[in-house]
């Protein structure tokens, strides 16, 4: 599980300089917004980035340790007739 940690924070991090390298040439000029609502854009694109590297995390860390192997059996029919 210490992987999906270190995935996240690799992930955001990355997100964050390239965030940090827009605003630094001043790339959030050109579009006409001013200080509230470009601090509202960075922080949406950061939650919306941040929910999807989360649930990616999940879905990796779920198929590695095989969990959804088991809601899929479940719900496979049985062979044979039923347990007692």
């Amino acid at each position: 599980m210490v992987w999906v940690i270190r995935f996240s924070l690799v992930c955001l991090a990355s997100i964050g300089a390239a965030l940090a390298i827009v605003w630094a040439v001043n790339g959030f000029s050109g579009l006409d917004l001013d200080t509230n609502g470009v601090i509202a854009l960075v922080l949406g694109m950061i939650f919306t980035s941040a929910l999807g590297v989360g649930l990616m995390a999940l879905v990796f860390s779920s198929n590695r340790e095989a969990r959804d192997q088991a809601a899929y059996d479940a719900g496979k029919p049985h062979d044979g007739p039923p347990p007692p």
